[in-house]
């Protein structure tokens, strides 16, 4: 693509990877833009062959790769996109490979059958509880522990088998921390709601003992992190001005 500096006339010629960008002209130091000629249609698909050359970086077909995400494409939902996909490599006859795709949402497993058939399987992040890799001499093995039972990914080359695990690993770590934020806030309701709605009795001996009780748990609640100082405080006065 040719084009001039917007300031002084300089002309240049500029690659597509260009396009979009801005530029310094060395003539005169104006700094313009480049137009971007690229169709939305030829952005998505510069996109995806950035992909995979990256991934067959990693050792890994260019044609099988763009097949799997051929495959797995069909499948994202809106906002959903691949991050990741590891090919089988099986040591004898590889000509139906299964491949490991991994997007921002799910982990999803095409198996291929020897007629050429894809059988699907998939789960959302938070139905895996852990991750594990078994490092072979030649071949590694992935196997998720989910929440409806073990799922084995055999025969995987080590460097993928190392990068899917290592963004299984990080999504683990998001997803159990989701989980512990969730668990605080429901933790916190329910007892919130003992605590303000401890029903009081015509008896000081038993509101001096539900209150003992109320004061007992917040404290807990405390010790655990699960409130602040400044929660807990609040929580006792109240309960402390039943009595």
């Amino acid at each position: 693509m040719k084009i001039a500096c917007t300031h002084c006339g300089q002309h240049y010629e500029v690659g597509p990877e260009y396009h979009g960008k801005g530029i310094l002209c060395n003539r005169c130091g104006n700094r313009f833009s480049i137009p971007d000629e690229m169709t939305g249609a030829e952005r998505l698909e510069d996109s995806v062959n950035t992909l995979i050359s990256r991934l067959t970086l990693d050792n890994q077909d260019g044609a099988v790769l763009r097949k799997m995400y051929d495959q797995a494409e069909k499948l994202l939902t809106r906002e959903e996109k691949i991050e990741y996909i590891a090919l089988q490599k099986k040591l004898f006859f590889n000509f139906s490979p299964d491949a490991l795709v991994l997007t921002n949402r799910r982990v999803i497993l095409l198996k291929t059958g020897v007629l050429g058939q894809v059988d699907v399987w998939d789960t959302i992040w938070r139905n895996i509880l852990d991750a594990r890799i078994q490092i072979g001499v030649f071949r590694s093995t992935i196997i998720l522990n989910t929440s409806a039972g073990d799922v084995v990914i055999e025969n995987l080359l080590k460097t993928p088998a190392s990068r899917a695990y290592a963004i299984l690993q990080e999504q683990e770590e998001r997803t159990a921390e989701e989980r512990r934020q969730r668990e605080i806030e429901e933790t916190r309701a329910a007892s919130g709601g003992v605590i303000i709605n401890t029903p009081s009795t015509s008896s000081s001996t038993g509101a001096q003992t539900d209150c003992t009780a109320a004061l007992k748990q917040l404290k807990e609640l405390l010790d655990n992190g699960l409130i602040t100082q400044g929660e807990y405080e609040a929580k006792r006065q109240a309960i402390l001005s039943r009595l």
